[in-house]
């Protein structure tokens, strides 16, 4: 966002170091590298273009709006567009072929194609036309594909930039083709998205006759009239690859004998796909090609017999989606040869009682029953005909048959009485005008016009209706009857049939559901008093509900009900129909014309289609006419979907009441099913959980003896809830939770409750987590503020707008205030009464320890902000602290110290004048840091407050970011001590909830029962310093300041003698409370708490181990959180008294300094005299020993140093700063800075007796000063000072090449901290004494600091690669310098030289220019002595002569020259080969050089070889076959 924003402009600085980024990372885009890093990489190149195209559009297409409008000097020029899309694009053409998926690339490809698709679509296609020859890699084809759909709309429309594109489309999809392929899924789908984007885009008419009548046509229009000749061919190509792919897909082909039948998920993902494919395609053809299709899908269907599961079901939606485009031409063919059929094989009795259907009889059954999901209006032609078939077909005996013929029954249903479009073509109208009259090539690739649509709908019409209910009456009504006598016990009927009646009558309600009025009934009164009108709003959706007919939506709903009652008293095993009648209820309930199922998986996919086919750059909704159509279809079905908002009426209640009687049945599945349906119900009526939490919670009652552990375990599911819908047990409103929790937790000593049964106990968990996780505090008092019932009368007074409602009076107005009041009432009761139930739920006796556990946990939600607790649960709570079980010590802690801050007493503040105190001006604009307005904030050992007056005189300011930038606009501190309120109350002066706590902490035997219990270990090796217990001390001793402080004193002596871990935990958060408890304490009692506490922290410093170490340090950084460190100056002067004594060994003086730094990282920048008395301290104490202590000061500096920042308009700070410690450093340093000889480690690991050398000092002090610099690299706010990097030589010195852990403690720590410098950000004016330092030490003797600088220099270059690339010097400096090293005498310096050159070519760092190449030709023409006198030379020397390294450094450099192309071959490239092969019998080290490369070379190039090889002659080509390929021992 912010990086498109910056570009254009004047200098366009931005596009410049953009082009430099690409560059540079271009080559990780390649599909052979792969990494955690790719993700970040793809989601770069997906998101700029993205906010490129958004930028674009607001400054050139958006409608002008109250945004501040671009002005014309800050708009995208098209230059600049150009620039970014050339910049960005080699990268993009790289991702396609990701390992991560081309996702990312389609979507940058389509932006980029949007604002130049000349630059972008040809690459993509010459990509795209090899990928579709080759036969041996699918992923290039797959990942091509999917960037041409992405592209397809700016190919297809051509416009000015790229009017040639249209003219690929036919090529490309006939090219397609071969890409249905039954053996490969992936391909096979990629490919019909391919051919369905296309198809949308273009009316497949052919125009090649218009070329004799018009001589006006442009050239490209002339090319495509021409093509356009063969969409009929590629129809007819792409219906034949379909056909082969369904005869594949068959049963037979597919299955063994024992597999399941039914179609697997990728089989149904290839209908959707082959349907919608061949239906887009049959939408956008002209009247010809489509009579073409039709016949030829019509001989295939009907010259075949399909089974009915796969390849039956994938010509049946071919034949739907050629009889939807064309209903009248399509239902002639079909209608009549299936219906014959039909009659022909139904016609003896004998067939409607086999059990096996022939074949031939359920395909043509299939087939029908698809092309009836058509126009309604066309369908009325064959209206008897459809009568016949049903009358024969629906009692079939064979499930197949009759499921088949119920489907035409729902289809016929539907198609008569829905609203939809019933076209989608590009263009309104179609294409079957005269081409004298309509050019299609005009409308290729043009967008929909969202105000002129001309949608085609059908509308039912009253023959429709009629016709269904003529349906209704003759197929549905018997069924009914039949049902209602079977219940009533009057008639006999085996269970299939039953279930057979069940499914005619459920496809009966959902296809004609959309005519069928919703459920009358009487509202369900009582549930909610109200004064507002709760009637539901009524949405029209173009249904007029003709009321003198029957509702069927009733009759079905009574007919059921009884079913279903009769079914569970005689039949309850039958859990068949108890699905279909699940179904029927929910369908009854629910279903006006479509399931919200699957109008989300259409809602989806519609917005998938959208994304990859929208022109974000234009905007304004310039979508294809078929995604508009769908779109408005959407809105239509999202209206009649709206039930939220029904009133509960009584059907409904019966109903729901039914569901919940399944929802407790003795079958899983059962429960399961009506479980869902349940839940949709209750989130549909208003306040129906009201009505039915009391019946579900029946099954929980613990007096109850007749419940089974089924029904038990369905009342807790129906509690539960799904994961997306209402949960019963934690509704937001005080009946309800007033009534489940309590029962929740009754439940427990319910005789069907067994906590042997896992799935009761996962339940209950569940329950419990899920109450804990979503219930949200609900309010006790709510009330509308005077003001705006004054506003509402006026509102109603102005008349604007004008409303129907009477205006109000006032004694309505007041009845509703009343009103309000009784109801704030009643939370109250409600809140006290749900707390008093759940005590008493919990001292029933017997109750299993899991269910107090859950009512403990309900407790504890139950504390308020704006109502303390009653005191009962006070009680409770602090009883709990001492509870045996540590699941409930651990809830009672968190409670009590909820409960302490509802208790707290509010503190008096007074307003302040900072700029009064402090006696100076108030600056004109904001200055952070240390000024003279926030010195009075600093810590000064000089003004302490010591004595009483001082301390009350003071003004203590307790929050640390207060004072550094600016003040607050009111400045206010706490009032003093006597406005405060009262300190040491007598008992009889604290409320009564105070009083239970101070008895029970006033108790010395439950306080040492509780210090006990917290001195216990939780989890061993595990447990950390508790804030929540900290919380509950600090509570006490702010609430009730010293009055426990006597009970306490023995027990904190106690504890601190004894060093084990826990207790030493404990002693710490209780410290830690006492601290900060203390804040409003007077300071006779503070001096007296520091008396006390001083010794003790003393003491338990000196005791300190390692597993409390970081406790300690917890408790002292929690202790001086927002606290004034004037406050706290007992504690500083007691931890700087001397940190590094000595005493206790290494391992405390590390500890004591961890403490110190916790302390005095809280107070930041307020305590500079600390500081700098700490850093006083420490600076000759830096040659110290002991590695931890070393890496501990190294810590402590990081922290000393950091409030030392640069930043605009921020003041010098008063603490100590950076450079000024460096330069003292780097004077004691000296010694070993001018030191020639390699440093070595040779202090021994303890303090020698007597004054060791400068050199000695110095090494020890250099440890030191490395944990500093490994510390602060990675926690302090600003990179290296200037200063230290005056210390680079001598780590270069010191740094080993290798990675090997047997160094030691000096050299790794040397290589390390080297590492992480050369990761800092560089500012402009340091990079040429970086440069400088370098230079330096390519001159050193030491190989190690040559080979050393070169590893630093790539880290430090691709860390600050902006800074270097806008510092042509620098630049150049580093060129000179990797091309010096190539000739260094030590063969590792050459070779890492090489490596580090390649790796800056190939980021286009440095750039390979003729200069560049000529020098290292140069170089290899270096004349080597003759071999006689080599030999000679090599016995007596193991030096390499200087013409041998000079030689071998131009072969190094066309080597790295060579290998800084990895993925093509530049025009350079070839020669230098040539260049490099001659040399392959020079001496070692130049012929392993040229054999690596080559190999190499060879390695990367592989892949792509048939494209690099064009790059070279045949000559070349020649001595490079010679080269690469083994020769064969065996010729």
């Amino acid at each position: 966002m912010w990086i498109t924003a910056m570009m254009g402009g004047p200098s366009n600085l931005v596009q410049k170091h953009l082009s430099g980024l690409f560059n540079s990372i271009a080559s990780f885009y390649h599909p052979s590298n792969n990494g955690r890093w790719l993700n970040k990489l793809m989601k770069l190149l997906q998101r700029l273009p993205s906010g490129v195209v958004r930028r674009l559009h607001r400054e050139r297409y958006k409608k002008v709006t109250w945004l501040t409008p671009v002005p014309e000097s800050h708009k995208l020029t098209d230059q600049d567009v150009t620039d970014f899309v050339q910049c960005i694009i080699q990268p993009v053409l790289l991702a396609m072929f990701s390992k991560t998926g081309s996702l990312e690339a389609a979507q940058a490809l389509q932006n980029l194609a949007l604002m130049r698709p000349e630059l972008v679509i040809p690459p993509v296609l010459e990509r795209t036309y090899p990928a579709l020859e080759t036969l041996t890699e699918p992923h290039q084809l797959t990942a091509t594909l999917s960037c041409v759909i992405g592209v397809a709309r700016s190919l297809v429309s051509g416009g000015k930039w790229f009017p040639e594109g249209p003219t690929h489309m036919l090529p490309l999809l006939m090219r397609a083709l071969p890409g249905v392929d039954p053996n490969d899924f992936s391909k096979c789908m990629i490919t019909f998205q391919f051919i369905a984007t296309f198809s949308t885009l273009v009316p497949l008419v052919d125009c090649s006759s218009v070329l004799q009548e018009r001589d006006d046509l442009s050239e490209v229009e002339r090319e495509l009239c021409s093509a356009s000749a063969e969409f009929e061919d590629f129809v007819l190509q792409f219906m034949d690859r379909c056909f082969g792919l369904i005869e594949s897909s068959t049963l037979e082909q597919t299955r063994e004998e024992t597999e399941t039948e039914k179609m697997t998920h990728l089989e149904s993902l290839v209908e959707l796909g082959l349907s919608s494919t061949f239906s887009t395609i049959l939408t956008q053809c002209s009247k010809d090609i489509f009579k073409v299709a039709l016949e030829k899908v019509f001989n295939f269907a009907v010259s075949n017999i399909f089974e009915t599961r796969v390849a039956g079901r994938m010509v049946a939606d071919m034949c739907r989606a050629a009889v939807k485009c064309r209903p009248e031409e399509s239902l002639k063919l079909f209608v009549p040869h299936c219906c014959n059929v039909i009659t022909h094989l139904t016609g003896n009795d004998d067939v409607l009682h086999d059990e096996e259907l022939d074949k031939e009889l359920l395909w043509n059954l299939q087939l029908l029953s698809e092309i009836t999901r058509v126009d309604g209006k066309k369908l009325l032609l064959y209206r008897e005909q459809f009568g016949k078939i049903l009358q024969r077909t629906l009692h079939l005996t064979c499930k197949q048959g009759y499921i088949l013929s119920c489907n035409l029954l729902h289809h016929l249903l539907r198609s008569a009485t829905l609203i939809y479009p019933t076209e989608y073509c590009s263009v309104p109208g179609g294409f079957d005008k005269p081409l004298s009259e309509y050019f299609p090539i005009k409308d290729w690739g043009k967008p929909g016009d969202l105000w002129n649509l001309d949608i085609q709908w059908h509308v039912p019409s009253s023959e429709e209706i009629s016709f269904a209910f003529y349906l209704l009456d003759t197929f549905l009504q018997p069924e009914l009857t039949r049902l209602e006598l079977y219940a009533l016990g009057e008639l006999e009927m085996s269970r299939d049939d039953v279930q057979q009646c069940l499914a005619i009558v459920h496809n009966c309600l959902i296809g004609s559901g959309n005519i069928l009025p919703p459920l009358k009934g009487e509202r369900v009164a009582h549930l909610v008093p109200s004064l507002v009108s709760l009637e539901e709003t009524k949405l029209y959706t173009g249904v007029e509900y003709d009321l003198s007919r029957e509702n069927y939506r009733e009759t079905i709903a009574g007919v059921t009900r009884k079913l279903l009652h009769y079914i569970l008293d005689n039949s309850e095993d039958d859990t068949k129909s108890l699905f279909l009648i699940i179904k029927i209820i929910s369908d009854v309930l629910q279903f006006q014309g479509s399931h919200k199922h699957e109008f989300d998986s259409r809602w989806k996919s519609f917005n998938l289609v959208k994304k990859s086919m929208e022109n974000r750059l234009q905007g304004k909704k310039q979508h294809i006419r078929a995604l508009l159509i769908d779109r408005v279809m959407l809105q239509h079905e999202l209206r009649t979907l709206t039930m939220e908002g029904c009133e509960y009426k009584t059907s409904h209640q019966e109903m729901i009441r039914d569901l919940l009687y399944l929802s407790t049945s003795s079958y899983g599945q059962v429960r399961s099913k009506a479980q869902q349906a349940f839940f949709t119900a209750l989130g549909t009526y208003n306040f129906c959980c009201r009505d039915i939490i009391p019946l579900v919670l029946e099954f929980l009652r613990p007096d109850r003896q007749d419940v089974t552990q089924k029904q038990f375990k369905g009342a807790l599911y129906c509690l539960l809830g799904n994961h997306s819908g209402v949960c019963l047990a934690n509704l937001h409103d005080w009946d309800c939770i007033a009534q489940t929790w309590p029962a929740i937790v009754s439940s427990g000593l319910s005789k069907a409750m067994s906590l042997e049964k896992p799935s009761i106990v996962r339940l209950f968990d569940d329950l419990a987590e899920k109450i804990h996780r979503q219930y949200e505090t609900i309010g006790l008092d709510f009330a509308v503020p005077e003001k705006c019932m004054e506003v509402a009368v006026l509102l109603q007074k102005s008349g604007q707008p004008s409303s129907e409602f009477p205006a109000l009076g006032s004694e309505e107005i007041q009845l509703g205030i009343q009103r309000q009041k009784e109801k704030n009432a009643e939370a109250l009761r409600n809140y006290e009464n749900l707390v008093n139930m759940l005590l008493d739920c919990v001292e029933q006796r017997n109750l299993p320890w899991k269910f107090e556990h859950i009512s403990i946990g309900f407790l504890s939600l139950l504390l308020r902000d704006d109502r303390i607790l009653p005191p009962r649960a006070i009680k409770f709570f602090v009883q709990c602290l001492n509870h045996d079980a540590i699941v409930v010590r651990k809830v009672a802690i968190s409670a009590v110290a909820g409960i302490l801050k509802q208790l707290k007493r509010t503190h008096k503040k007074v307003p302040i004048c900072p700029y009064k105190i402090s006696r100076s001006l108030k600056p004109s604009s904001i200055q952070a840091g240390d000024r003279a307005d926030n010195q009075w904030l600093h810590y000064n050992s000089q003004s302490l407050p010591k004595t009483k007056e001082a301390w009350e005189s003071c003004c203590f300011v307790e929050k640390t970011h207060w004072g550094y930038y600016t003040w607050p606009q009111t400045m206010t501190v706490y009032a003093p001590a006597e406005q405060q309120p009262k300190l040491g109350r007598r008992r009889d002066e604290l409320t009564e909830e105070e009083q239970i706590i101070y008895d029970h902490f006033s108790d010395p035997n439950f306080v040492e029962q509780l210090i006990k219990f917290l001195s216990l270990e939780d989890r061993k090796g595990k447990d950390k310093f508790n804030p929540r217990r900290f919380c509950l001390f600090k509570g006490l001793f702010r609430n009730f300041d010293d009055a426990f402080l006597p009970i306490l004193q023995p027990h904190l002596e106690q504890l601190v003698a004894d060093s084990h871990e826990s207790t030493q935990r404990c002693l710490a958060e209780i410290i830690a409370g006492l601290i900060r408890g203390s804040k409003h304490w007077t300071f006779e009692k503070v001096e007296k708490l520091w008396n006390l506490l001083c010794p003790l922290l003393r003491t338990a410093l000196s005791n300190i181990t390692v597993e409390t170490y970081n406790d300690w340090g917890t408790c002292i950084a929690t202790s001086c959180e927002s606290r004034d460190p004037r406050k706290l100056h007992w504690l500083f002067e007691l931890l700087l008294e001397s940190p590094l004594s000595g005493e206790g060994g290494s391992f405390v003086d590390a500890c004591r300094l961890y403490v110190l730094q916790g302390g005095l990282a809280q107070q930041e920048w307020r305590v500079p005299e600390l500081l700098h008395r700490l850093l006083k301290y420490l600076e000759p104490k830096l040659t110290q020993v002991y590695k931890n202590v070393r890496e501990r000061i190294g810590s402590v500096l990081t922290y000393i140093f950091m409030i030392d920042v640069s930043l605009p308009n921020t003041a010098a700070t008063k603490s100590p700063r950076v450079h000024e410690f460096t330069t003292r450093i780097l004077e004691n340093l000296k010694p070993l800075m001018e030191a020639d000889e390699e440093i070595q480690n040779h202090v021994m690991e303890e303090n020698g007796v007597g004054e060791q050398d400068e050199r000695t000092q110095g090494i020890k002090l250099l440890k030191t000063i490395l944990k500093w610099l490994m510390a602060s690299a990675g926690r302090s706010f600003s990179t290296a000072v200037t200063e230290q990097l005056q210390l680079l030589p001598l780590f270069f010195k010191i740094a080993p090449v290798e990675n090997d852990n047997s160094y030691d403690e000096l050299k790794r720590d040397a290589k390390m901290c080297l590492s992480l410098m050369s990761q800092g950000l560089l500012y402009p004016q340091q990079v040429p004494l970086v440069l400088q330092v370098l230079k330096q030490i390519a001159k050193s003797n030491s190989w190690h600091a040559r080979y050393t600088i070169l590893t630093y220099l790539q880290t430090m270059v691709f860390y600050n690669l902006f800074i270097f690339l806008n510092n042509s010097e620098a630049v150049n400096d580093i060129r000179w310098l990797v091309i010096k090293l190539l000739e260094d005498e030590q063969l590792e310096v050459r070779e890492m030289a090489a490596t580090t050159l390649s790796g800056l070519l190939q980021c286009n760092f440095l750039t390979m220019d003729r200069p560049m190449q000529t020098h290292f030709e140069q170089l290899c023409k270096m004349r080597l002595p003759k071999k006689r006198k080599r030999d000679l030379a090599s016995v007596g020397d193991t030096i390499p002569s200087g013409d041998l390294v000079k030689r071998h450094a131009g072969v190094l450099g066309l080597s790295a020259c060579i290998l800084s192309s990895p993925y093509d071959v530049p025009t350079w490239m070839p020669q230098l080969l040539m260049d490099l092969s001659a040399h392959l019998n020079d001496p070692q080290p130049i012929e392993m050089t040229v054999k690596k490369t080559l190999s190499n070379f060879r390695r990367t190039h592989h892949d792509n070889w048939q494209e690099h090889k064009q790059q070279f002659t045949d000559d070349q080509l020649l001595v490079l076959t010679d080269l690469l390929v083994s020769p064969c021992y065996y010729a």
